[in-house]
């Protein structure tokens, strides 16, 4: 599946699957955080009262909190995970996180990666860690992630800006950590095919994005999905819906490149499973410029497609598709899109 599959050494596979007999699933949901007791910046803000409700959620709901790259390293190799696995993520480096955020997920005995940038930690400032405080976090258990250099707006700024972005962060990560990390997170969550082949190339493990969406065995290795969490987004309710998210047995989908033509756009969302799905008429589709839109499912459940009646704007786009599952829970999948224009922030 191209970019979604490493080739394997045969001493790789003969390793034995790191979660045991007890592991059968094959999907996780991947969260995502930014500042904690924020309260002024609510877009990417989780108020501590919320964040304390979500580790009580995944503390009584029976949820296993793992490493996100041990977890993925499993997933890439197709080993079965625990059920009810989740990772918790979080992007920016931001004071809050080390001073409000970590203590509460240590105290939880939650793992957790930080997606760091490395010009805002040569920076710093009143709100963004400094390197000292950085190694300090890795001291007490939390991983580090790479989030390129000066944060860009990796598409608008092109494959060669975005390259030399992500070797002079490595660079830096290289004198301050002694190591490059080995995840990457696009900053602000744009990717597309040619920024993927760069990552893939550059050695990393795996890249994540920023849409909704579970990880399965159908979700691309270098555009991997984060279900991300703030003030308007994090109510109980919420939470409780993205926990209970599982993925659809998805095979292909159509487009992969998440950029926006001017003659293509609104696009065709077009997915294909790798079984029929019973009920896949209550297939229900959302964009984020339009609400509800239109939904045909193919053949006798074995996929679906889904597009808007209106083009959408530019900028940052997604499209959320869900399924109401028999058992309980429900079946969740998105996708980001991009249009070219506009401002960008």
């Amino acid at each position: 599946m191209g970019l979604c599959r490493p080739v394997l050494s045969a001493a790789a596979m003969d390793r034995p699957c790191p979660y045991g007999a007890a592991a059968t699933a094959h999907e996780a949901v991947i969260l995502l955080y930014h500042r904690f007791g924020e309260d002024d910046v609510p877009s990417t803000n989780i108020r501590l009262e919320q964040f304390a409700e979500h580790i009580r959620l995944l503390r009584e709901g029976g949820y296993r909190v793992l490493d996100l790259e041990r977890m993925i390293a499993a997933w890439v190799r197709g080993c079965p995970l625990p059920a009810k696995a989740v990772a918790i993520t979080v992007d920016d480096a931001y004071r809050s996180f080390a001073e409000r955020g970590w203590p509460m997920l240590k105290a939880a005995g939650f793992p957790v990666t930080l997606f760091v940038s490395t010009d805002a930690a040569d920076r710093g400032g009143a709100r963004m860690m400094r390197w000292r405080q950085i190694r300090q976090l890795m001291r007490e258990g939390v991983r580090i992630g790479h989030h390129g250099a000066a944060h860009l707006h990796m598409i608008a700024a092109g494959t060669e800006a975005a390259r030399a972005d992500i070797a002079r962060a490595s660079a830096r990560f290289r004198e301050e950590l002694g190591f490059v990390p080995r995840l990457f997170a696009y900053p602000y969550g744009e990717y597309d095919p040619a920024l993927a082949a760069i990552v893939r190339k550059a050695g990393f493990l795996a890249a994540f994005a920023q849409f909704s969406s579970v990880l399965g065995p159908g979700e691309r290795r270098y555009w991997l999905p984060r279900f991300a969490l703030n003030e308007h987004y994090g109510a109980p309710a919420r939470v409780r819906l993205v926990l209970s998210t599982h993925a659809f047995p998805v095979a292909t989908v159509q487009p992969e490149d998440p950029v926006v033509p001017p003659d293509g756009n609104p696009p065709q969302l077009r997915v294909l499973f790798t079984r029929p799905l019973a009920r896949a008429a209550g297939i229900r589709c959302y964009a984020s410029h339009e609400g509800a839109i239109p939904v045909t499912v193919i053949g006798q459940g074995g996929g679906f497609t889904a597009r808007p009646r209106t083009a959408m704007p530019p900028g940052r786009q997604r499209i959320n598709c869900t399924l109401a599952r028999p058992g309980g829970g429900w079946y969740w999948f998105g996708r980001f899109f991009y249009v070219p224009g506009g401002r960008l922030d």
